[in-house]
Protein backbone atom coordinates (compact mmCIF):
# COMPACT_ATOMS: atom_id res chain seq x y z
CA UNK A 1 0.00 0.00 0.00
CA UNK A 2 1.41 3.37 -0.96
CA UNK A 3 2.18 5.97 1.65
CA UNK A 4 -0.69 8.22 0.55
CA UNK A 5 -3.16 5.33 0.77
CA UNK A 6 -1.93 4.51 4.30
CA UNK A 7 -2.37 8.14 5.35
CA UNK A 8 -5.90 8.18 3.92
CA UNK A 9 -6.71 4.88 5.62
CA UNK A 10 -5.44 6.20 8.95
CA UNK A 11 -7.45 9.41 8.56
CA UNK A 12 -10.59 7.35 7.81
CA UNK A 13 -9.92 5.28 10.92
CA UNK A 14 -9.42 8.43 13.02
CA UNK A 15 -12.70 9.86 11.74
CA UNK A 16 -14.48 6.63 12.65
CA UNK A 17 -12.92 6.63 16.12
CA UNK A 18 -13.99 10.24 16.71
CA UNK A 19 -17.54 9.43 15.61
CA UNK A 20 -17.65 6.36 17.86
CA UNK A 21 -16.26 8.35 20.77
CA UNK A 22 -18.93 11.04 20.34
CA UNK A 23 -21.65 8.38 20.41
CA UNK A 24 -20.19 6.46 23.35
CA UNK A 25 -19.66 9.45 25.62
CA UNK A 26 -22.80 11.13 24.26
CA UNK A 27 -20.98 14.43 23.93
CA UNK A 28 -19.97 15.42 20.41
CA UNK A 29 -18.42 18.67 21.64
CA UNK A 30 -16.10 16.91 24.10
CA UNK A 31 -15.27 14.13 21.65
CA UNK A 32 -14.33 16.75 19.07
CA UNK A 33 -11.92 18.31 21.56
CA UNK A 34 -9.99 15.07 22.19
CA UNK A 35 -6.80 15.40 20.18
CA UNK A 36 -5.07 12.54 18.44
CA UNK A 37 -2.38 12.37 21.13
CA UNK A 38 -4.46 13.35 24.17
CA UNK A 39 -4.71 10.69 26.85
CA UNK A 40 -8.26 9.37 26.88
CA UNK A 41 -8.60 8.64 30.60
CA UNK A 42 -8.03 12.24 31.80
CA UNK A 43 -10.52 13.35 29.13
CA UNK A 44 -13.21 11.38 30.96
CA UNK A 45 -13.11 8.19 28.91
CA UNK A 46 -13.69 5.35 31.36
CA UNK A 47 -13.16 1.59 30.98
CA UNK A 48 -16.78 1.03 29.88
CA UNK A 49 -16.34 3.44 26.97
CA UNK A 50 -12.97 1.91 26.05
CA UNK A 51 -14.37 -1.63 26.01
CA UNK A 52 -17.22 -0.54 23.78
CA UNK A 53 -14.86 1.38 21.52
CA UNK A 54 -12.61 -1.69 21.16
CA UNK A 55 -15.64 -3.89 20.40
CA UNK A 56 -16.77 -1.48 17.69
CA UNK A 57 -13.28 -1.42 16.19
CA UNK A 58 -13.03 -5.20 16.15
CA UNK A 59 -16.45 -5.56 14.53
CA UNK A 60 -15.93 -2.80 11.96
CA UNK A 61 -12.53 -3.98 10.78
CA UNK A 62 -13.00 -7.71 11.36
CA UNK A 63 -9.97 -8.02 13.59
CA UNK A 64 -9.12 -9.02 17.12
CA UNK A 65 -6.76 -6.96 19.24
CA UNK A 66 -4.60 -9.08 21.54
CA UNK A 67 -3.96 -8.29 25.20
CA UNK A 68 -0.58 -6.85 24.24
CA UNK A 69 -2.25 -4.53 21.76
CA UNK A 70 -4.67 -3.32 24.44
CA UNK A 71 -2.03 -1.89 26.77
CA UNK A 72 -2.77 1.71 27.85
CA UNK A 73 0.40 2.98 26.17
CA UNK A 74 -0.93 1.54 22.88
CA UNK A 75 -4.65 2.40 23.05
CA UNK A 76 -4.53 5.26 25.55
CA UNK A 77 -4.90 7.81 22.76
CA UNK A 78 -7.02 7.85 19.61
CA UNK A 79 -3.83 8.15 17.55
CA UNK A 80 -2.31 5.11 19.26
CA UNK A 81 -5.47 3.11 18.68
CA UNK A 82 -5.55 4.18 15.01
CA UNK A 83 -1.91 3.13 14.62
CA UNK A 84 -2.70 -0.27 16.17
CA UNK A 85 -5.62 -0.77 13.80
CA UNK A 86 -3.49 0.16 10.78
CA UNK A 87 -0.70 -2.19 11.86
CA UNK A 88 -3.13 -5.03 12.51
CA UNK A 89 -4.83 -4.56 9.14
CA UNK A 90 -1.45 -4.48 7.39
CA UNK A 91 -0.42 -7.63 9.27
CA UNK A 92 -3.68 -9.40 8.35
CA UNK A 93 -3.29 -8.58 4.64
CA UNK A 94 0.39 -9.57 4.46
Amino acid sequence: MASMEREEEREDIMNGLRKDMAELIDDAWLAGRIGENDLLEPAGVDSFVMINLILRVEQRYGLTLSDGELRPEVVGTLGGLADSICAKRKEDTA
